[in-house]
């Protein structure tokens, strides 16, 4: 099978013939059809965080997938030849781009009818990341919120996805993107925008109860913009989220960086909003798996809207 792959840290992707692995214990063999770049994938190949997230090398990056089931361990159920299904894949290596991939059935679910599947690759990692910001990290209630929440870097790819888990929660949902994008975060739900560019008018606002950081992860930069019990939480945490994380505990405010835990679970319930009309994927630009260090430039430049997918079966 085809898979890209990079040899060492700071290396180039190479387009390589590798052979069809064969699925172990609790794992489905799936033939893809479509990954997504999320910028874990290049800040892994870069090596400047193989302290927190190592790579076995050479590796096949990426961890959103979508196919179809090819063949199961002997002892899995609930999944057959032939299913739609998608998923986060664990571990520290991925192997996303390639064209197929083991899936443990942990991370697995079966994608709704009417899920295509751009939509299927590009909601696993950056919805559970949007999903657990702020149902875990910020405490938020997914039933009848009835607080304000700011979502800082609302055009991106979690963030776009947690603005709209924010409203279907039913929280009053602010977004900060650039002022080119405001049209677009309140298609997607944003009940006001403040554009990142003119910081004077954030402090015109009213206190927020919730803010999750999809961009820079400066607690010290936000938390005074929230209620005097307010709840921080960034999917990008920085040394100084963790420091102000350490002295929370003397503050009512709370303080959380949020690290993501693949599960079925959660996929399913992204699944369900979707289902549901309540969560909809905006796809930035596609690219074939062939150009996927092009795509890594794209994300790479941080002006990316919405998600970046990568066409396997073309």
């Amino acid at each position: 099978m085809r898979a890209m792959m990079y040899r060492g840290y700071g290396e180039p992707l190479e387009s390589v013939e590798v052979e069809i692995p064969k699925p172990s214990r609790g794992q489905v063999l799936v033939k893809g059809q479509t990954s997504s770049v999320n910028p874990v994938d290049w800040k892994q190949a870069s090596g400047k965080i193989r302290l927190i997230m190592p790579n076995k090398l050479p590796c096949t990056p990426g961890y959103d997938y979508a196919g179809e089931v090819v063949s199961c361990a002997p002892d899995v159920t609930g999944f057959a030849k032939g299913d739609r299904v998608h998923a986060r894949i664990a571990g520290i290596n991925g192997g996303a781009s390639a064209e197929y991939a083991l899936c443990g059935v942990d991370v697995l679910t079966k994608m709704p009818d009417t899920m295509d599947f751009a939509t299927a690759a590009g909601l696993p990692l950056a919805g559970m990341t949007a999903l657990q910001g702020l149902r875990d990290g910020a405490k938020l209630p997914m039933n009848d919120a009835s607080e304000r929440v700011l979502i800082v870097g609302a055009s991106g790819g979690v963030g776009h996805l947690a603005l709209q888990i924010a409203r279907a929660a039913g929280a009053t949902a602010i977004a900060v993107c650039s002022d080119r994008n405001a049209g677009l975060v309140r298609e997607l739900g944003a009940q006001g925008v403040l554009d990142y560019n003119k910081p004077e008018t954030f402090s015109t606002q009213p206190p927020f109860d919730v803010i999750y950081d999809c961009v820079a992860g400066d607690a010290g930069k936000w938390c005074g913009l929230l209620t005097k019990s307010g709840r921080y939480a960034s999917c990008v945490p920085g040394v100084g989220t963790f420091a102000r994380k350490a002295v929370s505990i003397f503050s009512s405010q709370s303080v959380a960086p949020v690290m993501l835990k693949s599960n079925a679970a959660d996929l399913a319930v992204l699944d369900s909003l979707f289902g549901a009309g309540k969560l909809r994927v905006l796809i930035g630009k596609r690219f074939p798996l062939s150009a996927l260090q092009e795509a890594w430039k794209h994300s790479e430049s941080g002006r990316t809207t919405g998600k970046l997918i990568v066409d396997i079966a073309t």
